[in-house]
């Protein structure tokens, strides 16, 4: 997976209120098309495992709006959906990927991401959220070139 600074929105976020949107945003206007092409994918990881407080799960949206705050005409473009806990927290651990999906075409100017907490905050975790230029396929995911039927 190849990450370029320019195309993150959260580095390392501390997401510890509910909602939060993303610490920037990404200038998407003038794509034309490009947001296709090159296998440009919306992708957010856990960085640091969400812990304590009062979090019971984690939902990570890919926005776009009409602002760079990402706080006018939002609207949700891709979700991970709510992500439960699960024991001693596994499904939000460190090194956890909550999204991974191709870009979709934007019709606003700015993207970036929305982190929303079910039954409120955590008292820790943190999030890096950007676009990537491919993502890593799990060796079990790949086709098995012999399995054409031929």
């Amino acid at each position: 997976m190849n990450t370029d600074k320019e195309l993150l929105a959260s580095e390392k976020q501390t997401v510890t209120s509910t909602p939060l949107v993303s610490t920037d945003s990404i200038l998407v206007s003038g794509l034309g098309g490009q947001s296709r092409s090159r296998n440009l994918r919306a992708v957010a990881q856990v960085e640091t495992s969400f812990t304590g407080g009062t979090g019971t799960a984690l939902t990570v949206e890919l926005i776009q709006a009409d602002n760079a705050a990402l706080s006018t005409n939002v609207t949700s473009l891709g979700t991970s959906g709510a992500i439960a806990n699960g024991s001693s927290n596994v499904n939000v651990s460190a090194g956890k990927r909550l999204l991974d999906i191709p870009l979709p075409e934007f019709t606003q100017p700015y993207a970036g991401f929305r982190y929303t907490s079910a039954t409120g905050a955590y008292g820790a975790g943190a999030i890096t959220a950007g676009f990537v230029i491919g993502s890593e396929t799990p060796q079990a995911s790949r086709p098995v070139s012999e399995s054409h039927g031929f």
